[in-house]
């Protein structure tokens, strides 16, 4: 398997060797091995540190060290290529799930455990009011039958759903992001008057994207109505199957032919909208996004002024009116993209061409090329 990547990276937090910005994918690089040991499950980019998350339950880091340390000098301050780290950071135990703050991380072990690491002056660790730089284990908030499954981070607060479909949250929730009453959520804390049980969370920069089964369709918004997110939204999402949030947009994929985006867009974040049933996954970073087609191309479109959406943007570093295709022989000749990832100002792709063969270089990967599409 080969992960790529492009985009922002002036702390490193693509993992391809380097500090410089691109706009051509990348082979990212190991610190300790040659390849990963297990399948990607993950990619995860904080403000600028990256967190990549395997099947088997290891976890790796890049950029600025705003993540478990990777068993790295305390002196050290980023890396540019992912470094494995310790399990015995998280009491030994493999992660099952994983999110990035802009200078945080929070980790959730196979036995459920939580983990903050990094920093955050509004509650960003959940660990405490006296607590705005450290690591951590957080103190079990949720009842012991239940288990965490599923965990996502904005800029600044984080949302976890339990199994029984309660949800809780911590960090800054001063636009009711996090539920009433509003204001910096120190430790977790139970979103309350949700009236349907919640499978998916998704955090944009001031707002919560909680939803339920695609049976019902249920959804709410939580938070700030900057850009129009949540009086614009549908009454339903019935029969979605994947969806994401960029700090100032929601994306939901649904049905066998449905693409629906509403929000900020002023960047052309909401893209093409109405689609023709060819989105299979999405990856929303802070202001763009990628698609990964059924024919395996990688749609990228939004704010691309970093190279995170490709070449081939307007003066003003968009990626506005049209949409730039990545198409997936570009990654080699026996290469199938299976998975996509997006944060801030960085996009990341994996590819299904594993141990079969050595990643591209970087002479190689540079002839890649993109073409536009219109938006219907």
């Amino acid at each position: 398997m080969t992960l790529y990547a492009f985009g922002s990276n002036g702390c490193g937090q693509l993992g391809i060797g380097d500090t410089e910005d691109t706009c051509i994918p990348q082979s990212c690089k190991l610190l300790e091995e040659q390849r990963w040991p297990s399948p990607i499950r993950a990619v995860k980019g904080g403000g600028s540190h990256t967190l990549v998350l395997l099947e088997s339950g290891e976890l790796y880091t890049s950029g600025s060290l705003f993540g478990p340390r990777a068993g790295l000098s305390s002196s050290a301050k980023s890396i540019s290529k992912f470094s494995r780290v310790s399990s015995d950071q998280f009491g030994g135990s493999k992660v099952k799930l994983c999110s990035a703050l802009w200078e945080a991380s929070i980790i959730v072990t196979v036995d459920d455990e939580v983990y903050a690491f990094g920093s955050g002056a509004k509650g960003e660790l959940g660990l405490g009011k006296e607590t705005a730089s450290h690591s951590g284990k957080l103190e079990k908030f949720w009842p012991q039958e239940e288990q965490i499954v599923d965990l996502s981070s904005g800029m600044s607060h984080t949302v976890v759903v339990l199994s029984n479909g309660d949800v809780y949250g911590w960090g800054n929730g001063r636009k009711g992001q996090l539920g009433d009453p509003a204001g910096i959520i120190w430790e977790p804390r139970k979103i309350q008057k949700v009236a349907f049980e919640v499978v998916r969370a998704t955090c944009g920069r001031e707002f919560s994207y909680l939803v339920g089964t695609p049976k019902d369709g249920n959804h709410v918004i939580l938070g700030s109505d900057k850009f129009s997110i949540r009086s614009a939204a549908p009454a339903a999402i019935p029969g979605w199957r994947d969806l994401g949030a960029s700090w100032g947009s929601i994306f939901v994929i649904s049905g066998s032919d449905n693409f629906r985006a509403w929000g900020r867009n002023d960047h052309g974040q909401t893209g093409p909208g109405r689609h023709s049933g060819s989105f299979v996954q999405i990856a929303t970073g802070s202001e763009h996004v990628l698609v990964l087609t059924k024919g395996g191309d990688i749609i990228a479109w939004g704010w691309g002024e970093h190279g995170n959406c490709g070449p081939g943007v307007d003066s003003q570093g968009d990626v506005k009116g049209w949409w730039n295709t990545i198409h997936p022989y570009r990654f080699g000749k026996s290469s199938k993209a299976v998975g996509i990832a997006a944060g801030c100002a960085t996009s990341f792709v994996w590819t299904e061409d594993a141990y079969d063969q050595p990643p591209q270089d970087s002479k190689e990967v540079s002839e890649t090329k993109f073409t536009r599409g219109k938006q219907s």
